[in-house]
């Protein structure tokens, strides 16, 4: 890598897995290419991402916290108190508990925000709120190196994707079919519909109980889950570890 890539994960609809492909692919690129990652909660309305840290000593401050503290912090060392550092090496960045306070931060204070982790990151994920076509999503997009959009397979045979898709308008995207109950040639149908788009890759993960559990307990390892699983994250890592600069 030569510089600091930013990746926005987005979804025109919300509870389809986006904070959950935030944090895997975080872990992934942590563990499996040792790369200096952080998971950014950027959801306006009561995020979730900072509540599946499995960190022994999960950090107690916000993005907020950081960006009113950014003037003062020189080195890494002094950033760690403001995230949770996962098992895995990746560090999770956590949204304020105050949903006011997180509405009223906008494009300019998360520019500001990217602008200051790629000082010490080497892949910044911003997990987004539901939406596409609002002021921050809009902002990631456009900021951002890559786009993964999460959806779920129901939706293929209707124009929601479809459409989303025409306002992400991003050379790198990559779509995650998550939570799918799709079997054999159904997943290469479904992947190949997407990759007529002319999209960087389509990636299908099967609704998985087991992650869920792990995840909600905060004891999220890769190697724990079954094989089609872990093989479909790998495959999620891959796409975007392949288009990072």
């Amino acid at each position: 890598m030569t510089r600091s890539n930013t990746v926005a994960l987005i979804s025109p609809k919300g509870g389809v897995g986006k904070t959950t492909s935030t944090f895997v692919v975080g872990d992934l690129l942590a563990t499996h290419l040792n790369l200096r990652v952080v998971a950014v909660d950027a959801n306006p309305d009561f995020g979730t991402l900072g509540r599946l840290s499995g960190a022994r000593r999960p950090s107690e401050r916000s993005l907020a916290d950081l960006l009113d503290d950014a003037d003062r912090i020189k080195t890494a060392a002094e950033l760690n108190a403001y995230v949770s550092r996962e098992p895995s090496g990746l560090h999770v960045l956590a949204a304020p508990h105050d949903a006011e306070l997180t509405a009223s931060l906008g494009p300019d204070r998360y520019g500001e925000l990217v602008a200051f982790l790629g000082c010490f990151y080497e892949v910044v994920l911003l997990d987004l709120g539901t939406g596409v076509a609002g002021p921050l999503a809009r902002f990631a997009v456009e900021r951002a190196d890559q786009v993964v959009l999460v959806t779920t397979p129901e939706w293929v045979t209707s124009s929601v994707v479809l459409d989303a898709l025409a306002h992400v308008k991003h050379d790198r995207t990559t779509v995650v079919l998550n939570k799918s109950i799709l079997k054999g040639s159904d997943v290469s149908a479904v992947e190949e519909r997407f990759r007529a788009e002319h999209l960087h890759r389509s990636v299908t993960i099967p609704f998985d109980a087991q992650l869920a559990s792990m995840l909600d307990c905060g004891r999220y390892t890769l190697g724990g889950l079954g094989r089609p699983t872990r093989v479909a994250i790998k495959r999620l890592g891959l796409a975007v570890g392949e288009e990072l600069a």
